[in-house]
């Protein structure tokens, strides 16, 4: 049974102003760029102008006078308008409007000079049928090889059995009407070990062991020490992986430095060769912020002077000031997006705003670490940054979300800024990543022979005044991507 009732409810809703300067402001400079021009593409009523020259604020019309529109409800109007009354949106060009300026400063752009490229490159299958179209086959060993080529999973490998491959490439033969008879394992056998030749070494193998020992043949080491690889690689693997360099050393009779050259040697191999050459698009970082060093004192940059300088269109704002007549539908469709134009303008200014409060004071919290070259930096939350400027915590959390600054030893996100604190035993916060630095500066220094274990890394940091559990120096060290002290282990 249908009815109708009453209720009363409170809900949040956000003006689309602040939607729109919610969203700009997550938004990096590159990706603000792309949006600026898709916002001009679509609202008339924005330009993009290479020079803004300052204009007085009474040229903005007031909303009494956009609402003051003559509304002409006629279709077709009985006499012809005169030519300067005209209302034509395809009118509004060339004029100067106060809107975004992005700044022009020559200096600004001399103290950064990035290249913004973005480049495609083949794939490592593009290259692979490249170097399979080089080989002198017949049409039907290239058919095999192309398809051989699609089985190559992401780390370069080829794991299923000839006769697997075998049985795939003769369900694929029915689809083509050129390759007649039934594919034998003899031939995909020819053609994967065809395959096998190219570059990078190791690619379509089975298995790791096969893929390093395919690195090692074609490495340039002479012909007596590739057979030790490959004995170790054949025989030792899992002693290989575990380090255990006495074993070697007493079952092939071999002194302590041959093994140590061959565990480094194979270490460098590359276990995966489909992943570190799969063509992968260059990531190009363009930081946000500039922070660099004036009379003894370090300064914010924007890097915001490639963005389009934007106003609203001037010509539109005089028909307005004349009081143009026009049709209801179209007062209503010049309204919306000149308070659309509006909004946005203001969208980006307000950004830019926002972006140099939290910048300066993240600059403000961690000025060590900018006078120490990053060797400094103090435990920061993001509620401390929001306090500092007097904005909602998630305000900043959309404000440093995939933004970078450029300083002169490095490039940091600014999400590196933001770290956990532990107490020292003078009872100071310390950072965590401080604390990481610490880790593996001791790491790096260790005795190769016999390595820290976490419990030796334990007293070790207590002795620099960091005091930590064992189960914490491991979490670190595995976050770091450190090995366990018996893999670190050479002799």
């Amino acid at each position: 049974m249908l009815k109708t009732s009453q209720i009363q409810k409170q809900t949040q809703k956000l003006v689309p102003v602040i939607v729109q300067k919610q969203n700009l402001l997550m938004l990096p400079n590159l990706a603000l760029e792309q949006r600026i021009k898709q916002e001009i593409e679509l609202n008339p009523f924005l330009e993009e102008v290479d020079e803004i020259e300052e204009v007085e604020h009474s040229e903005e019309p007031r909303k009494e006078e956009i609402d003051a529109l003559d509304t002409d409800t006629s279709e077709v109007e009985n006499t012809e308008p005169d030519k300067e009354e005209e209302f034509d949106i395809e009118d509004f060009i060339d004029d100067d409007y106060e809107g975004y300026k992005t700044q022009t400063d020559d200096a600004v752009n001399k103290r950064l000079a990035i290249e913004n490229l973005y480049k495609t490159e083949a794939t490592l299958k593009d290259n692979l049928l490249i170097q399979l179209y080089l080989q002198s086959l017949t049409d039907r060993e290239f058919f095999i090889g192309e398809e051989l080529i699609e089985f190559i999973d992401s780390e370069g490998y080829i794991r299923e059995e000839i006769p697997e491959l075998t049985e795939s490439l003769n369900k694929l033969r029915e689809e083509n009407p050129l390759i007649s008879s039934e594919i034998t394992e003899e031939e995909v056998k020819k053609v994967l070990d065809i395959i096998k030749t190219f570059d990078p070494p190791g690619i379509a193998s089975k298995n790791l062991q096969e893929c390093l020992i395919t690195q090692v043949k074609r490495s340039d080491e002479n012909d007596e020490f590739k057979k030790l690889c490959i004995k170790v690689l054949t025989d030792y693997l899992d002693d290989l992986r575990l380090k255990r360099y006495e074993k070697l050393i007493r079952e092939l009779n071999l002194d302590t430095d041959t093994v140590n050259k061959i565990f480094d040697f194979i270490a460098k191999l590359d276990p995966k060769p489909g992943l570190t050459s799969e063509s992968i698009p260059n990531v190009v970082i363009y930081p946000d912020f500039i922070v660099y060093e004036d009379d003894g004192q370090f300064k914010v940059e924007l890097t915001d002077w490639h963005l389009p300088s934007i106003r609203i269109n001037s010509d539109y704002l005089k028909y307005i000031k004349k009081g143009a007549k026009v049709k209801s539908e179209t007062k209503k469709y010049v309204k919306e997006n000149y308070e659309r134009a509006k909004w946005f303008i203001d969208a980006i200014n307000s950004r830019r705003e926002t972006m140099l409060k939290v910048m300066n004071a993240i600059l403000k919290r961690q000025y060590k670490f900018f006078e120490t070259s990053g060797e400094q930096l103090a435990p920061l939350f993001e509620k401390d940054i929001a306090e500092d400027i007097g904005m909602d915590i998630s305000t900043v959390s959309r404000t440093v979300k995939g933004k970078y600054v450029q300083t002169d030893f490095g490039i940091f996100e600014l999400k590196h800024f933001f770290s956990n604190a532990l107490k020292s035993e003078d009872g100071n916060d310390v950072s965590t990543r401080e604390i990481k630095n610490k880790i593996k500066e001791l790491i790096d220094n260790e005795n190769k022979n016999a390595p820290y274990t976490d419990e030796e890394l334990v007293i070790a940091l207590e002795k620099l005044g960091y005091k930590l559990s064992r189960r914490t120096v491991a979490k670190y060290r595995d976050a770091m991507k450190i090995p366990k002290a018996r893999l670190r282990r050479k002799i």
